[in-house]
């Protein structure tokens, strides 16, 4: 399991090493806004509690670079170096002496705290570790989740590789042993920084490394077809038909999908009048989604075929749009044919979809 704690996000993959030294993807992937930028916006937070918050919003607007100063000058002396051992910490001190443009936004019961400490704010033990603790609980959150995903799959882990900037938080290592003894190894490398940059420049040069991968949507198109009494009568359209979501390709937890697999369907015109096809591709998260309209199925790419002109509905069943979908290596690429026309239109897109 690689856990990529970085900036602003933390993302999580879980990969089997086959014989062949390729890799095989066997969970749905997951990330969440959990980076270490949170810790910082944590801190934002406590000094806004001991000057205001009308002056850091004031702060925020008109004098951004003073309070990334601040921010930064926390991160170096007291952020990096805590290890959540409080006979290990020294209290972090900012002295607003030292920033007259700040204190002039300070009123009220503030404003007669700070001068009655000379405008020294302390930071303890506790104060830190409360800007530490949220996100990390987040992190674990994420780390659960792949773990009962294997656990689906009656599979173990045998290494959590955690990489990023963040991980080099002795904080969070120790409270990630903590939080999963029963994990055989848990290891950082010497820079995981730059692990993450080696990483991605090897995969550049040699994508086959992966073999499959789980999908984290379910993708499909709309078909039209006739209405039926099990159909709700809201989806029913006034031609008497209903657009349903055909899948192709389906989140979950079962097989992975092996790269460069293809999807392949056929598709009929269903009247004499209709001159474009519309491939449509749509994603959900949602196992059960079944018509489109329904909040789950969000819309991916539109692309259309021409049809020819039909002079009746026996021609109809000559005319046959071939579907293909292929499961790239970090992209899909869907295809559609008109089989007796030759016309053919193609896209590309992410796995990714937000």
């Amino acid at each position: 399991m690689v856990v990529d704690c970085g900036g602003g996000t933390v993302d999580l993959t879980t990969r089997e090493l086959l014989n062949d030294d390729k890799l095989s993807e066997i969970t749905v992937r997951a990330g969440d806004n959990c980076g270490s930028c949170y810790v910082d916006q944590a801190f934002i937070d406590f000094l806004g509690s001991k000057i205001g918050k009308s002056a850091i919003d004031t702060l925020k607007e008109n004098h951004y670079v003073n309070l990334q100063y601040i921010v930064q000058e926390f991160c170096t002396t007291t952020k990096i170096f805590f290890t959540g051992q409080e006979e290990e910490f020294q209290t972090y001190y900012l002295n607003l002496d030292e920033y007259e443009p700040i204190k002039q936004y300070i009123i009220g019961e503030e404003l007669e705290k700070l001068i009655a400490d000379e405008w020294m704010i302390e930071a303890k033990f506790d104060d830190v570790k409360k800007m530490f603790d949220p996100v990390i609980e987040r992190i674990f959150t994420l780390i659960r989740g792949q773990l009962e995903q294997l656990e689906r799959r009656v599979k173990k882990i045998s290494l959590m590789l955690l990489a990023g900037g963040f991980s080099e938080s002795v904080y969070l290592q120790d409270r990630i042993r903590r939080e999963f003894p029963e994990l055989p190894n848990i290891s950082v490398p010497t820079n995981p920084i730059a692990s993450v940059m080696k990483g991605a420049v090897k995969f550049g040069l040699s994508e086959k490394i992966v073999e499959s991968r789980v999908l984290s949507w379910t993708y499909g198109t709309c078909v039209v077809r006739k209405w039926l009494p099990t159909d709700p009568l809201s989806y029913k359209l006034p031609n008497g038909y209903v657009k349903v979501f055909e899948t192709f390709g389906e989140k979950g937890y079962g097989d992975s999908v092996k790269l460069n697999y293809k999807v392949i369907k056929n598709f009929k015109s269903f009247s004499l009048t209709q001159r474009k096809m519309n491939i449509d591709m749509y994603v959900t998260k949602s196992s059960d989604a079944k018509y489109i309209g329904d909040p789950e199925i969000k819309l991916l790419r539109k692309f259309q075929l021409e049809l020819p002109e039909l002079d009746s509905y026996e021609d109809i069943e000559d005319i046959t749009i071939s579907f293909t979908l292929k499961f790239g290596y970090t992209k899909m690429f869907a295809a559609a044919i008109n089989k007796n026309t030759g016309h053919e239109c193609k896209v590309t897109f992410k796995y990714e979809f937000d």
